[in-house]
């Protein structure tokens, strides 16, 4: 496996249900009421997939390889990426916070819960392509031995958090299908692609 195609099959999973979201977003814009366990799904995937999983890969692996490879810790790229994760964070505990409520949205509640949804989509898809064009191109000036290494690792950690990436996996594929069906058979969320090699 190539080391960055674990990372690149993860963002074409979050890039899936960013547009689901969106769709869902649609949703609750029209005159019947949303379905807040969705929404509820939705964040659940965002903090244990994109989060948890995924971005955590990233800050135990990735980055410290990248920055033993030469790239500044303190400075850009790896900085700013940093604080967009925690920015991510900020912006999940409002949907969050959304999600959790069980008394009908008001007006003004559900202007909020678009206007978070629409900065956290926005947000995330711009997160996603500074990663792709400024980040991962470091790892090609890693050593073959420190590539090596790190795609060990990565393996290791997927085969470790593989139950629970099934899971979240299942569920993006049933939020797609709801909310984006009009996706192709090649952009579907598949279990099979999210599968880590065996270690």
């Amino acid at each position: 496996m190539d080391v960055l195609q674990s990372f690149a099959e993860e963002h074409r999973l979050i890039r899936q249900v960013l547009d689901a979201f969106e769709g869902y977003a649609v949703d609750v814009e029209g005159p019947e009421p949303a379905d807040r366990e969705d929404l509820r799904r939705f964040v659940a995937f965002f903090q244990n997939f994109a989060h948890l999983h995924h971005h955590d890969k990233e800050e135990a692996l990735l980055f410290p390889a990248l920055a033993l490879a030469g790239l500044d810790w303190s400075g850009d790229p790896l900085a700013r990426i940093r604080a967009e994760h925690d920015q991510e964070q900020y912006l999940m505990r409002s949907l969050n916070h959304a999600a959790q409520q069980v008394e009908t949205w008001s007006g003004d509640d559900r202007q909020h819960f678009l206007s978070v949804a629409r900065t956290f989509i926005a947000f995330q898809r711009n997160h996603m392509r500074f990663e792709n064009t400024d980040v991962y191109p470091h790892v090609s000036r890693m050593s073959e031995s420190a590539r090596t290494r790190l795609r060990r690792d990565v393996e290791r950690f997927d085969a470790n958090d593989r139950a629970s990436t099934e899971r979240f996996t299942e569920i993006a594929k049933s939020l797609v299908r709801r909310y984006a069906p009009n996706q192709s058979a090649e952009e579907r969320p598949s279990a099979q692609g999210m599968q880590p090699p065996a270690v």
